[in-house]
């Protein structure tokens, strides 16, 4: 008999086993645990017929870098050899081949590709199959339609999305800048081993806990599970090599789930590597160095080329700072009397000049005081507006002549 609905059970463990990955890098509170990591490392290594590596535990994903650079030169007539080739053959051959044989005909060089292809291949995507076929045999249409788009995209997309397309991506990509201005030879890391894969692990996760697959590859990928849960944030992978990250100390994102803290890094690391980010952008350290120290100036605003380091001075200064720093002036100004008595003061203020990044117009904002408490409030509006009244209501609900109140809060 097919089942034709998730029990309560089940529903309530989506959710539970996506935000146990995700909680597990946000929440800063794990570590690396070498023990467990070098298990699990020469699990992988056996697997693929190698001898164990030499580890070496680095504090961040750039003192990887640092490391791979002073190893791999210091003996430069001994580099590690390419150990992918053998990782893809060694783990195609005892897991891929058993679910999709003839799927990868010819094997590349790159280790980083051999293990995508060997533990992703024949891991991953096995069990996965199994997943599928397992549905299209047992379950009913209205369940499978649940599962696609419930547990999937729950699961496997939502992590992928906050952790290996934003977290991931975002770190790898800031360790190409650092990389260039150190002058270091960049060394590519693992696509199989770190938290880019929490995605797709947690989704077959979901299945083996609830016991609604059963695969011969079960105990690998507790192996491979197991290793990703040690704390390992990314790694290098050699012959007789393996260099491994820790995890971050600090995540700060805004709500859109985007790396993004305009009051210092974003990301930061335990040995003070870190990166800056204003609404998931990369930017440089000096935005924020120079606005502690009162360094930015008008004239550095207006003359900077760069509009993406524009909108991050101006996310880090704050607009009472940039404000006063572009010099607005008062526009227009209107007081408000309230159904219940309260008087408010509007006020509009534009900056001088216009500005190609919004469609050369000027920057404009809104200041009001709150009757009850004094206090002075300023949001930045669109710089159409020519009188403070339809400036403030266009930031509620409001049309301008509504915009009188009872109560205020």
């Amino acid at each position: 008999m097919k089942l034709e609905t998730l029990t309560p059970a089940q529903e309530a463990k989506i959710p539970e086993i996506r935000n146990y990955w995700l909680n597990y890098i946000l929440s800063c509170q794990n570590r690396l645990d070498k023990e467990k990591a070098r298990k699990g490392i020469e699990w992988m290594y056996n697997y693929c017929g190698k001898k164990p590596p030499i580890i070496i535990f680095m504090d961040s994903p750039f003192g990887c870098q640092v490391a791979a650079n002073f190893f791999l030169k210091f003996f430069e007539n001994k580099h590690p050899a390419n150990i992918w080739a053998n990782i893809r053959a060694n783990i195609g051959a005892n897991i891929w081949d058993n679910i999709w044989a003839n799927i990868r005909a010819n094997i590349g060089d790159n280790i980083r590709d051999n293990i995508w292809a060997n533990i992703g291949d024949n891991i991953r995507d096995n069990i996965r199959d199994n997943i599928r076929a397992n549905i299209r045999a047992n379950i009913g249409d209205n369940i499978r339609a649940n599962i696609g788009d419930n547990i999937r995209d729950n699961i496997r997309a939502n992590i992928r999305d906050n952790i290996g397309a934003n977290i991931g991506a975002n770190i790898w990509d800031n360790i190409w800048a650092n990389i260039g201005d150190n002058k270091l030879t960049h060394y590519e890391t693992s696509w199989m081993g770190n938290v880019g894969n929490y995605g797709w692990v947690a989704y077959i996760d979901y299945f083996l806990q609830l016991k609604l697959i059963h695969s011969d590859r079960e105990k690998d990928f507790n192996a491979f599970k197991d290793l990703l849960l040690s704390g390992v944030f990314d790694m290098i992978q050699f012959d007789g090599l393996c260099i491994v990250s820790d995890m971050p100390t600090q995540i700060v994102r805004n709500a859109a789930g985007r790396l993004h803290n305009p009051n210092g890094p974003s990301v930061e690391f335990k040995d003070g590597w870190c990166q800056y980010n204003i609404n998931g952008r990369i930017l440089p350290s000096w935005i924020w160095e120079k606005a502690a120290s009162g360094e930015i100036t008008k004239e550095l605003f207006l003359t900077e080329s760069n509009s993406e380091i524009k909108g991050g001075i101006y996310e880090v200064m704050g607009q009472k700072r940039m404000m006063d720093l572009l010099g607005a002036i008062e526009v227009d100004t209107r007081t408000i009397t309230h159904r219940n008595g309260d008087l408010e003061v509007l006020s509009l203020l534009k900056t001088k000049e216009r500005f190609q990044e919004i469609g050369n117009e000027p920057f404009a904002w809104v200041k009001m005081i709150c009757p009850s408490t004094g206090t002075q409030y300023l949001q930045g509006v669109e710089p159409h507006h020519t009188n403070a009244l339809d400036a403030i209501a266009s930031l509620s609900p409001f049309k301008a002549e509504e915009y009188s109140f009872d109560l205020r809060s």
